[in-house]
């Protein structure tokens, strides 16, 4: 019973993201040979210029390989540090803009460790080698980086984990193929020389230094257990995708040794579906794409509603004012879409995207012209984008992948479920949809959305399901004509932390290595270990606030919003006398919006995407009144 109250009592600091989990114990011995190689990408193997690298890409296990770390640029030596972690570390030295010239001595160790206490990140730089050494297994390191990443492992030779440097892949055109064909010689080496039988990976482990461009990078592994296929990780849950930081566990679990909690990473597994070389490729493209196109995609998005808009308010052509207000509210839902065609091979890809997004915009705009009352266009327009989101998360969340509304292998925050911008729309777009049905309509809106939002297999979202169900409570109290108060609000809470924990109990009660992070997440809270996630999630919701300019209006602008909607002007005033409906609507838009920055680490998404969805669709909703009192006159 203690247990089951602390569990509860947590559950409403359950933040998004990939919390710690122990990695499962694997089954075989053997010996172990890692092979770093800096900046080393998928588009530079090809048979002819790296032929041991595209035959081990054949024989063995592949992947797009995440080299996300702590530090501003993924430096080298944040890439060593965090391979011999597993965990995201950030060097000594290491300033924004720049890596620092060189690699630090692997005697920095203690100053290692000592820099990333303070940032709470719960890593300890060395704890790989300090793990084998503890069960009994030494580690050899081959070069400055690898020294760094089998610190704290003690020195020996012959060693069953072999670490090994390969000169970095950096530049461009002769230069680089030059620079690869030399890895492939370092990784030909290492293959040639290992014990038969051993395990083999190669990782292109961070950035080169100078390149701050941002890549997947190169994760292949051959060996016993790493048949042909493509590489997954329960901490990614979709293939190809793995991590750097799941590369200390996997190699812990060769020898059958379970994972520290420190550890956030979890053992490489190869699944039986293969992947070619061109799809890998292709994969990192879409993720560059997709970091060069977001920020100019909403500025354009919003800039061009802001000049349509403005222009029609002023020549008061409300019809038109309510077309260009439909399509910015189903822009937002048709960018998922966007990703069904490949507008990240089109030169510009911003073009490619644009023009995509803008096709899909079309057909979902003319769908939501069907409506007939005065809150039904909007409510089509909302309802068809949560549609397209609770759609895409039952068949595996494809369209989010690398989409400008959706998560970045590149930042590698999720890789499976809903992340915060999806859930900033989902929640806008699926309580206004509600707002302008029949009150019947509400309860089966909010099952089927906080059932998939919240399901580990589906959404996987803690923080959601805690701001969705308040927030729906308060659209049905407010459509009944009910008063919301605290006591009615409480209990809404309550409901919500207990779906959440019917949701974490059955997660954990699954395999350690089928869990997603809610279940792993239970069994921290239960070992007692869960304060530094929880503490790392928070100061990250606050540092992402004050991130940059464009995040420090936020509350600016939330602030200048709801003193809109606490005292409207004239015409959305009589907006919402006529029907009451939407501005519950938007009531319960502010409380989700407002709980999902509160729970949710990066959380200033949620209220930011909420607005792209439900101030075009308010804006829609007065402009059909105002036309229909014109009409009327």
């Amino acid at each position: 019973m203690k247990r089951l109250l602390l569990l509860l009592l947590a559950v409403p600091a359950l933040l998004l993201g990939q919390p710690a989990g122990a990695a499962q114990a694997g089954t075989s011995a053997g010996q172990v040979v890692v092979v770093g190689v800096p900046g080393l990408r998928w588009s530079d193997v090809d048979p002819a210029r790296t032929p041991r690298l595209a035959a081990l890409a054949r024989a063995g296990a592949v992947g797009a390989l995440s080299v996300r770390t702590a530090g501003p640029l993924d430096c080298p030596a944040d890439g060593w540090l965090t391979l011999g972690a597993g965990n995201r570390v950030v060097a000594a030295g290491e300033r924004a803009g720049t890596c620092a010239a060189g690699l630090p001595a692997a005697s920095s160790l203690p100053e290692q460790i000592r820099l990333n206490a303070d940032r709470r990140e719960g890593a300890r730089p060395g704890l790989l080698g300090a793990t084998l050494r503890q069960h009994g297994v030494c580690m050899q390191a081959e070069g400055a980086g690898a020294a760094l990443a089998a610190a704290g492992s003690g020195s020996g030779t012959g060693c069953p984990v072999f670490v090994r440097e390969a000169a970095a892949v950096g530049g461009t055109g002769s230069a680089r193929a030059a620079a690869a064909t030399q890895a492939d010689r370092a990784v030909a080496e290492a293959d040639r020389t290992r014990v038969p039988g051993s395990t083999l990976i190669v990782l292109g482990l961070s950035e080169a230094a100078g390149d701050a461009s941002g890549h997947l990078h190169v994760a292949l592994a051959a060996g016993p257990g790493f048949r042909t296929g493509a590489l997954v990780s329960a901490s990614t849950r979709r293939a190809p995708y793995v991590q750097l930081v799941d590369v200390a566990p996997t190699v812990l679990a060769v020898f059958g040794i379970r994972s520290p909690a420190a550890m956030v990473g979890e053992p490489w597994q190869a699944t039986a579906r293969p992947i070619s070389l061109a799809a890998l490729r292709d994969q990192d493209t879409k993720a560059t794409a997709q970091r060069q196109a977001t920020v100019p995609f909403f500025v354009l998005l919003v800039a061009a509603q802001l000049v349509l808009l403005g222009l029609a308010a002023w020549r008061r052509w409300w019809r038109t004012a309510e077309l260009v207000a439909l399509a910015g509210t189903c822009a937002v839902g048709a960018s998922y879409l966007a990703n069904l065609l490949p507008w990240w091979r089109v030169p510009p890809p911003l073009a490619g995207l644009l023009v995509a997004t803008a096709a899909f915009t079309a057909g979902l705009t003319a769908l939501s012209l069907l409506g007939r009352g005065l809150l039904a266009r909007a409510g089509i327009a909302c309802g068809v984008t949560a549609l397209i989101l609770v759609a895409d998360l039952v068949t595996g969340a494809h369209l989010q992948m690398s989409s400008v509304g959706g998560y970045s292998p590149l930042v590698a925050g999720r890789f499976a479920g809903i992340g915060n911008v999806a859930f900033g729309v989902l929640a806008a777009s699926a309580l206004l949809a509600a707002a302008s049905t029949r009150s019947a309509t509400v309860a089966a809106l909010t099952a089927i959305v906080v059932v998939v939002d919240g399901a580990p297999l589906w959404g996987s979202d803690v923080g959601g399901v805690l701001a969705l169900v308040p927030a729906y409570a308060v659209l049905v109290l407010r459509l009944a004509g009910r008063r919301v108060n605290l006591a009615r609000l409480a209990l809404a809470t309550l409901a919500g932390m207990a779906v959440v924990a019917a949701f974490g109990v059955a997660d954990h009660a699954r395999p350690a290595d089928e869990q997603t992070h809610l279940g792993r997440f239970v069994g921290e809270v239960l070992d007692g270990t869960a304060g530094t996630v929880l503490v790392r999630k928070a100061d990250a919701n606050v540092l992402l606030l004050f991130h940059s300019p464009v995040t420090a209006l936020l509350p600016v602008v939330a602030a200048v919003l709801l003193l809109l909607f606490l005292r409207p002007p004239p015409v959305l005033r009589r907006t919402f006398e006529r029907d009451p409906s939407w501005r519950a609507g938007l009531l319960a838009v502010l409380t989700a919006s407002g709980l999902g920055f509160v729970l949710n680490d990066s959380g200033a998404a949620v209220p930011a995407l909420a607005i792209l969805v439900a101030l075009p669709a308010t804006v829609a909703v007065t402009a059909r009144h105002a036309r229909q009192v014109a009409a009327n006159r």
